[in-house]
């Protein structure tokens, strides 16, 4: 065998060897590597909170800190200073999800954020990669939520502020798709502040969606 022919059959062997070794690699590449992700990001409205009452107007003992009102009795009403919300967690329902799951969020940061407060800007609850498709619902979940209320002598006591299932639910009809290497920003309003008659807080669980942008 010549040297040209030594050559020519020294290279074949080499690009063999290296075209075996990418197809192998290809092969136990898990799938959801090689799918293209999209980015959710979810945010609440720069508007506070409102406050509903179940109460009579004579018994009013929690409104808007934002403008001082007073009840029938002529004596400043107390009202809520703050309300702080943590989320530690999120799900999404897939639309045709045949069992009806609901899937982490990944990587997710907890965030918390004051109900009360009103900003110039929507805050951003969370930003993650997720595979493309359809979604439903977000649920988001609330490890604590608390109220700093002030009473009529001045004084500020902390309140446990209930949330039903401990879940904030973000519906989204049409659904919001999710597309490879693309943003998709969903917009909720904050959710409504209800006092009941007994002077427990707690929050309505399902979001009102101001807008869904994207994927783009």
């Amino acid at each position: 065998m010549d040297l040209a022919t030594r050559k020519m059959v020294y290279f074949g062997l080499v690009g063999l060897l290296i075209a075996g070794s990418t197809i192998a690699a290809l092969q136990v590449i898990p799938t959801a590597f090689l799918a293209k992700d999209g980015t959710i990001s979810i945010y609440f409205s720069g508007i506070q909170s409102d406050i509903l009452s179940n109460q009579p107007i004579a018994q009013v003992a929690f409104l808007s800190n934002a403008s001082p009102s007073t009840a029938q009795s002529g004596k400043p009403a107390s009202n809520i200073i703050s309300l702080n919300v943590t989320i530690d967690s999120a799900s999404l329902h897939r639309s045709g999800d045949p069992n009806d799951s609901w899937v982490p969020i990944p990587h997710w940061t907890t965030t918390t954020i004051d109900l009360r407060k009103p900003t110039n800007i929507l805050t951003l609850i969370a930003s993650a990669k997720i595979p493309a498709e359809n979604i439903t619902m977000i649920r988001l979940h609330v490890s604590t939520a608390v109220a700093a209320v002030k009473d009529l002598s001045g004084v500020v006591s902390i309140k446990t502020v209930v949330v039903p299932s401990k879940m904030l639910k973000i519906p989204l009809s049409p659904d919001a798709r999710i597309s490879g290497q693309m943003t998709t920003s969903i917009i909720a309003d904050r959710p409504h502040i209800v006092v009941e008659g007994t002077g427990q807080i707690l929050l309505t669980p399902v979001l009102h969606v101001d807008s869904v942008n994207g994927p783009k």
